[in-house]
């Protein structure tokens, strides 16, 4: 046979969708070099645990464990590091034909008899490969496919498991798979900047990809008016400026407005947790005048970690700024909260890190930090407009998935989770010396 003529190998799943347009993905990827590799592997060697380590033969359409297969580690007889990586990437022409030949005498050939029975193999192969040969060299950590891991099958009652993912001896020891994306995902998608998403299955949400397709063939038709240097760093405009003149904003206690010393949203001199601190320097003299919280104020006298960078934000639907300040949002045609956004820090060490509901908690009382960006729901905030909450509140919204996992527990839960001051909730569980804090 002819050898195809090609330059990158797109591996994706039968469930995962484009989100950019044809344009976007053409010249993102051609942004990097041909023989490129673009993968998520997790950097630090993974070392199998002895007892869910096995040699698995698939036969009448289930999976059969038959032994404990003795882990390939380089701690053992002088073996290899093992990585853990997505099975989905974007690889070059020349790692793809490695891949495909196997050819007798390659580290490729000799992994596959070891690893081929290996349940869920694919997700140690790849990357395992990458970075054992030559072409660790033109390694690129991403692979620009945006994804959301549900539940593990173990959280859930036993009678309810899918068998298939729980083939361990051990029947609490379960996978998982990514969740279906539903529209309420939709914002996340759009600013994600990957170019593709999993999963998508049309019996639980068919609408979520005729959006998407709409979205794509206007991103198209806005790229074909600009020039090929200009296509990377288009960006389509907010429904607002967000920019504030690039000072930021501070986000300032309603209640607290007309004390002497207001207080706002920062971090306080240390640490990641977010919580309620003086908007100004002690040295600053109280003489702020009346509805000072409209116009601006010195940014010498305000806080470090007091500061903060709002966007980018979706843009269904929209925000305003009313004459008092107070942020109001009108629901988009998909988006029932309007544009969500992120917020960043603009000073200190913590520089560019987003306010993030901390490990994706959606307990009443959880805490607020900041983290590194990742994109994630809980790091997306709403403004409200007095119908899912409060008029000058701002929320984090809790993902259909999670939602629905929270009722398979019996658990009640409100899909907006507002941002307060710890232990002043109805539904916060706190002590005596909590509830006495101001943090």
């Amino acid at each position: 046979h002819a050898p195809l003529d090609f330059h990158k190998f797109v591996h994706l799943a039968s469930t995962s969708y484009p989100i950019a347009s044809n344009t976007k993905i053409r010249h993102k990827i051609a942004s990097y070099p041909l023989d490129a590799n673009m993968m998520n592997i997790i950097m630090k060697p993974t070392d199998p645990n002895r007892h869910v380590w096995h040699y698995f033969v698939e036969c009448d359409d289930w999976v059969h464990r038959i032994y404990r297969l003795k882990p390939l580690n380089s701690a053992t007889n002088g073996g290899i590091d093992l990585y853990t990586s997505s099975q989905w990437f974007i690889i070059s022409r020349e790692y793809a034909h490695y891949l495909a030949e196997a050819r007798p005498g390659t580290f490729v050939h000799q992994y596959l008899e070891y690893i081929e029975n290996v349940v869920v193999a694919d997700e140690t192969f790849f990357g395992t490969v990458l970075r054992n040969t030559e072409f660790c060299h033109k390694h690129h950590n991403t692979n620009f496919l945006r994804l959301q891991f549900d539940r593990w099958e173990s959280d859930i009652d036993e009678s309810l498991r899918d068998a298939r993912k729980c083939i361990m001896k051990d029947p609490n020891h379960c996978g998982r798979s990514p969740t279906t994306m539903t529209m309420d995902y939709m914002d996340i998608l759009e600013l994600s900047n990957d170019l593709f998403a999993r999963k998508f299955t049309d019996s639980v949400d068919a609408t979520i990809k005729d959006v998407i397709d709409f979205r794509r063939a206007k991103e198209e038709e806005n790229l074909k008016q600009l020039n090929e240097s200009d296509i990377l760093d288009h960006e389509e405009m907010p429904s607002f400026d967000h920019s504030f003149d690039g000072h930021g904003v501070l986000i300032v206690a309603k209640e607290t407005i007309e004390d002497d010393m207001p207080l706002c949203i920062g971090l306080g001199e240390s640490k990641n947790l977010i919580k309620l601190v003086p908007c100004f320097h002690d040295w600053v003299p109280p003489s702020l005048a009346p509805e000072w919280e409209t116009g601006a104020v010195i940014e010498e006298e305000t806080l470090l970690h007091n500061r903060w960078e709002l966007g980018p934000c979706s843009s269904d639907g929209s925000i305003e700024k009313l004459d008092s300040n107070v942020m109001n949002m009108t629901p988009g045609v998909y988006s029932p909260v309007g544009p969500r956004c992120m917020l960043k820090q603009m000073d200190g060490i913590r520089h560019g890190r987003c306010l993030d509901g901390e490990s994706e908690s959606t307990d009443h009382g959880g805490n607020i930090q900041v983290f590194p960006c990742v994109r994630n729901w809980n790091q997306f905030i709403s403004f409200s407009n007095g119908t899912l909450a409060p008029l000058g509140s701002i929320h984090l919204t809790i993902p259909t998935y999670m939602m629905k996992m929270l009722e398979l527990k019996g658990k009640k839960q409100e899909a907006t989770l507002c941002l307060g001051v710890k232990c002043r909730g109805i539904y916060d569980n706190c002590n005596e010396t909590e509830t006495k804090s101001n943090d």
